[in-house]
């Protein structure tokens, strides 16, 4: 890969409206802004579906492609066939991205036995991410919740990683040196098991950007047994409940 396209993909997100594959891409390069990127998307003929950034040379023939890990697209595409979007400027900018407000997504938590643990909805504002934690059957009392750095859930939930730490800041809020981007405030479980907790965080976002939850491999919410520190060590204690983060598709 030439010096021009060296990218870090921070997110690459794709929807289906019509005949049109639209998308959300960040990059950075060492050009700096004004290069351009398409999204390649294609269903095969096992159903998986594989998505392709394709990269635009100074020849302005599009070139060398990468594939992300992470693959979204609806499933009325062609088999085989790839759709392509039209050229995405790319700028440097960790704001917000205009066209990623309003978009949602959703984790659905199980614990390490497949057991329903309840969801978690988010919704991007122009500002920040707007977090609605409903969960079940929650042993009473405070728990660490975080959003970890990879979206899985395998048993013991260890691949879903650490938290979620883009910048390599410390951990917690009353660190000095700052908190970690999926650093999100404990959760209370009542008797009957029930969690209903709506939390706000500006660290995080749906759409394009350095901090965007849907980078090259993903993000998860981890409910932890004990109740985090707020401080350099979490001590929030073992992963009861797991659920990938997974973007909702729009209707049409």
């Amino acid at each position: 890969m030439s010096q021009r396209f060296r990218w870090t993909i921070t997110a690459a997100i794709a929807f289906l409206v019509g005949s049109i594959a639209l998308a959300v891409i960040a990059a950075t390069g060492s050009s700096g802004s004004g290069d351009e990127v398409r999204i390649l998307a294609r269903h095969l003929e096992d159903g998986r579906t594989e998505v392709a950034l394709q990269l635009r040379g100074d020849d302005r023939a599009w070139g060398e492609t990468v594939r992300p890990e992470n693959r979204f697209l609806t499933a009325d595409s062609e088999a085989g066939r790839w759709r392509s979007s039209s050229a995405i400027q790319i700028e440097d900018s960790d704001a917000v991205d205009p066209s990623a407000v309003g978009l949602t997504a959703t984790a659905a938590l199980s614990s390490p036995d497949g057991a329903d643990m309840g969801h978690v909805t988010l919704i991007q504002g122009p500002r920040g991410v707007l977090i609605k934690a409903r969960l079940t059957n929650v042993p009473e009392g405070w728990h660490g919740f975080h959003i970890h750095e990879t979206g899985s859930c395998e048993p013991d939930f260890s691949t879903a990683g650490g938290h979620y730490n883009p910048t390599e800041v410390g951990h917690g809020p009353l660190h000095e040196a700052g908190h970690h981007a999926g650093d999100t405030v404990n959760v209370y479980a009542h008797s009957d098991g029930l969690v209903n907790a709506d939390q706000y965080t500006v660290d995080v976002t749906l759409g394009a950007g350095a901090n965007s939850v849907f980078d090259t491999d993903g993000s998860a919410f981890i409910l932890h047994e004990s109740p985090d520190t707020y401080g350099e060590a979490a001590g929030a204690g073992g992963r009861i409940a797991c659920g990938v983060i997974v973007l909702d598709q729009p209707d049409s």
